[in-house]
């Protein structure tokens, strides 16, 4: 028999995996509609290359449905799960090596500390649900 404790592990993980993949669409969009307002709030310069900027707004919005996948069946699509815990570490490799190139450097660690700690919490979440051999890992 299953704890129930160990049920809230599967509840969890989904939560988690949730939150991640609006984040990603919602901070996308805001991104892509408003440039200039956020960059102006977050970097305090106006943008200096549009294309790129709301490339990266698509970007996050797509993947931030990438990052739902596994939300309506974790068992079945356990590989993705493991997929954005790789996504979201070379996220803060990425904005760790590069934010010296922005404007504002502390707002880009604050980004990847943010990103760290989701690739923290899905992992942590994962391996629970592993111990406790609960969805997706459950035989």
């Amino acid at each position: 028999m299953v704890e129930k404790s160990s049920l809230n592990f599967s509840a969890l993980l989904r939560i988690a995996l949730l939150l991640v993949g609006v984040h990603s669409i919602l901070l996308g969009g805001i991104i892509y509609f408003f440039t200039t307002p956020f960059y102006y709030f977050f970097f305090s310069v106006d943008p200096d290359n549009f294309f790129y900027i709301k490339q990266s707004g698509v970007f996050l919005f797509l993947s931030g449905f990438f990052y739902l996948i596994p939300v309506k069946d974790m068992k079945r699509y356990k590989p993705v799960i493991f997929l954005v815990i790789f996504a979201k570490v070379t996220a803060v490799a990425f904005l760790l090596s590069n934010a010296q190139m922005t404007p504002s450097p502390p707002m880009i660690y604050l980004a990847a500390l943010g990103d760290g700690l989701m690739a923290t919490a899905i992992s942590l979440l994962t391996l629970l649900c592993y111990k406790n051999k609960v969805s997706p890992f459950d035989p």
